[in-house]
This record gives structure tokens, C-alpha cells and sequence, in this order.
């Protein structure tokens, strides 16, 4: 933090030098009055990352294996469940949340495995019920300490929100049910400034047939079978500064003989780079382009513009401020629309009130442009959170969520959500 500010030459810069040195004196007295120390806000560590001693949880230690887990009870309110402007209906839930993630504590090598399960039930509006779960695993082998090979397993069930603009317009007015199976491997190694990783991913999805009415909306048509394979590198140019490059395939395969004009193939190269500034600002960005050809003679090409961005800011050392934005193509559950280009972006406040009180804003926004029919949504969310941690075992967290489509198109009006949330947590 004292490389942050140079002495000045001139006057001006005195003043300047002046200011910020009061302004750091300030900050490091307001975080020693909250007993955080030199070792708590090294290079890198955020307000969420930060070690907690007096607060974080033990977990459970089995031999050489760590085991942590939570359950939480969270009872809320939403002013909007279908996501509408007109006939507008709202109730009240309840949450119940659970994880297990059992790990090895070795020095070298790894292996775990992982359950949660998410579950929500309302009051009076049952058909929106939904209940996800997952279970998982890993395992590591570190060949030295700059190259490895790891391998992952996961097969859950999640499911797609009956406000999203793809469901909404798929006419389905219920949570969409799809279940998971996905096997990730991934190698990285280091010659000397150059860093290489490769990375495979094969992943299954299995949609549910929504029953509405008495009407059977086939969902299940858009069955489909993934393969990503990715090449990344970089090059530290000094410590902390890497030019990065990736390339990635990905193909795209649908199980139902109906679906299959939809089989795609896409290709995506970016040019980016990671800097760490100086400890107050650190991000990475990739720039390119990316390009999906379709199976399906009448189904013109998607292309378009490729990003993926971070930057985290660190202005004082009780507060995190980060910004991300993503460009990508995702898949539709509609039958008159295949893909969508997809633009996300936001930014995230962390706050450390006191240090068992975690203040946080997060503000996000959406934008989907389908290419057949030509039609447009854009969606915003603010998100203000409390969290307060009581001890090692227990935190409440109290929330509030303002969601708005802004913008839309294809005959769906924009509309007003209010989500207030109460959750009680506890870990071991």
C-alpha cells in the first residue's frame, strides 16, 4: 500500500502526498480498531477471502481429510413469481440448503467429494417448487510443483427459473428440471516464463417434460451432449503480468432426431492479458471472436464479439470493489430459437462493518439477442446482502433483491420483482 502514492516535485504534489498519507493513516486505524492485521490483507486477499480466525468454522478433521459442511434454514418473500407486469402474484417460501465437501489436507496431490443439495418450497404456489442436488468428486496428481493433472466428476440435478426470458417464452410457466452428468480434466505445467493449460469438458443435458394444464410441453427434445476442449497460454512478462491467449472448440449434439438440426460447432479465440497493478488494482481481460455453425441448412451461422473480464479494486483494506463482464453463446429451450448471444456484467461491493459484520451491494445486468426470431431482453438485479457472524458455527444473513426487465421484446412486457430473504446458517 505505500508504493500506492509518490512524493510530488511541485506543490501540487505535496498536497496530493499529504492527502493520501492522512487518508491511509485513517484506513489503517480504522482497520486496526478492527483487529485486522498485516497478514490478513496480503496481496490479493479480498474482504471475502480474508482469513477470519475468531469466526471461521474448524471443520471436522478425519486423518489426512478435512470435512466441512453448513445447513441452512432461509425463509422469504417474492413479489412476483411469474415475472409479470399484469395478474401479478406473489407468496412466500422457505429455503433448506445443504453441503458436505469432504478434501484431503496433503502436501502434495489431491483428492474430495462434494454433495449440496438446494431446496425451495413455497407457501401456497406448489407447482414452483423445486428441489436441486449434486454430488461430486476430485482427484489431483501434482507431477511437480508446476505441473499436474486433475480430474473431475459431477452429476447433479438444477433447473431453469420460470421468470427467465427463455422460459417465459417457451410458454412454460413452471421451473424447467434438468439433470447433469459432467467429467472435466484438466493438465497445466510451466516453462520457466510460459505457462500452458489444457483443459477437457464432456458434459450431459437431460430436460424434464413440464405437465401444465393438462398440456405436456416437451422440453425434453432439447436433450443435448457438450464437448469443450480448451488450450491456454500465457507469458509473464514481469511478476504479476502475463499476455494470455486460449482457444477453444466446442460441439454441440442433440440426442432427439428432431433436435438435430440444431447440432452446432463453434470455435473461439482470445487475446487478453492478467496485471497486477500495484496490490489496489488486479484483473484480466480476453478479447476475440467467436463463430457457431449450425447442422442445419436453414440456420444461419452466430458470431460475434468474444470477451471475458475481471478487475478487482482494493481501496481500502476493509473494502473490495470488483467488475466482471462476459460476452458468450448459450443454448434455448425454444423451438423457434436455437442460441442466443448472451452479455452479462456487473459490479460487486464488499464491505467489512465490523469483523463479524460483512456488508454487501452487488448489481448485475443481462442482455439476450436472439438471431432467429430477432428479438431482445435486458434484464438488471441489485442484490444488498447483511451477513453477521455470530461464531465459528453460525451467521445470519439477511437479504434484498430488486430485479426489472428493462427492455424486451416478442410480446413480453417488462416487470418488477422484490425478493426479501432471512437465512440462518449453520457450519462445522
Amino acid at each position: 500500500m505505500a508504493n500506492r502514492f509518490r512524493r510530488g516535485r511541485a506543490p501540487l504534489g505535496f498536497v496530493v502526498t499529504a492527502q493520501a498519507a492522512l487518508f491511509l493513516g485513517w484506513a489503517a486505524g480504522e482497520a486496526t480498531a478492527q483487529g485486522v492485521s498485516p497478514r490478513d490483507v496480503q496481496r490479493g486477499m479480498t474482504v471475502n477471502t480474508r482469513p477470519r480466525p475468531d469466526y471461521d468454522p474448524l471443520g471436522v478433521r478425519l486423518g489426512g481429510f478435512r470435512l466441512d459442511g453448513l445447513v441452512e434454514i432461509a425463509p422469504g418473500f417474492d413479489s412476483n413469481l411469474f415475472g409479470r407486469k399484469n395478474n401479478v402474484e406473489s407468496d412466500g417460501f422457505v429455503d433448506q440448503n445443504v453441503a458436505l465437501n469432504l478434501r484431503s489436507d496433503w502436501t502434495t496431490h489431491a483428492v474430495g467429494a462434494e454433495a449440496t443439495m438446494n431446496a425451495r418450497q413455497y407457501f401456497s404456489s406448489s407447482p414452483l417448487d423445486y428441489q436441486d442436488w449434486g454430488v461430486g468428486g476430485f482427484g489431483r496428481y501434482d507431477f511437480s510443483a508446476d505441473t499436474s493433472v486433475e480430474g473431475r466428476y459431477r452429476h447433479s440435478r438444477d433447473h431453469l427459473d420460470v421468470y427467465s426470458f427463455d422460459v417465459q417464452s417457451a410458454g412454460i410457466g413452471q421451473p424447467v428440471p434438468f439433470d447433469s452428468d459432467e467429467v472435466t480434466v484438466t493438465g497445466n505445467t510451466r516453462f520457466n516464463r510460459v505457462g500452458v493449460l489444457g483443459t477437457g469438458v464432456y458434459r450431459t443435458y437431460r430436460f424434464q417434460d413440464v405437465t401444465i394444464g393438462g398440456v405436456n410441453n416437451q422440453t425434453s427434445l432439447n436433450d443435448f451432449n457438450t464437448a469443450i476442449g480448451a488450450v491456454g497460454v500465457s507469458y509473464a512478462v514481469a511478476q504479476g503480468r502475463s499476455v494470455t491467449g486460449v482457444v477453444r472448440l466446442q460441439d454441440i449434439s442433440y440426442t432427439n432426431s428432431i433436435s438435430h438440426s440444431r447440432n452446432s460447432f463453434t470455435w473461439e479465440a482470445l487475446l487478453g492479458f492478467e496485471y497486477d497493478f500495484d496490490g489496489v488494482w488486479s484483473g484480466r481481460i480476453a478479447v476475440g471472436w467467436r463463430q457457431r455453425e449450425y447442422e442445419g441448412p436453414g440456420i444461419k451461422p452466430l458470431e460475434g464479439l468474444a470477451v471475458e473480464g475481471q478487475l478487482t479494486w482494493v481501496p481500502t483494506q476493509l473494502t473490495t470493489v470488483r467488475f466482471n463482464v462476459a460476452r458468450t453463446i448459450d443454448e434455448s429451450i425454444r423451438r423457434d430459437a436455437v442460441s442466443f448471444q448472451r452479455l452479462q456484467g456487473g459490479v460487486a461491493v464488499d464491505h467489512e462493518f465490523r469483523r463479524n459484520i460483512i456488508l454487501g451491494a452487488d448489481f448485475r445486468a443481462d442482455r439476450r439477442e436472439y438471431q432467429s426470431p430477432n428479438q431482445t431482453a435486458t434484464d438488471a438485479l441489485l442484490t444488498l446482502t447483511t451477513r453477521y457472524l455470530l461464531n465459528r458455527n453460525v451467521q445470519i444473513i439477511g437479504s434484498y433483491s430488486y430485479s426489472r426487465r428493462l427492455e424486451s421484446s416478442g410480446g413480453l412486457p417488462e416487470y418488477d420483482r422484490n425478493l426479501v430473504q432471512l437465512r440462518l446458517r449453520f457450519a462445522i
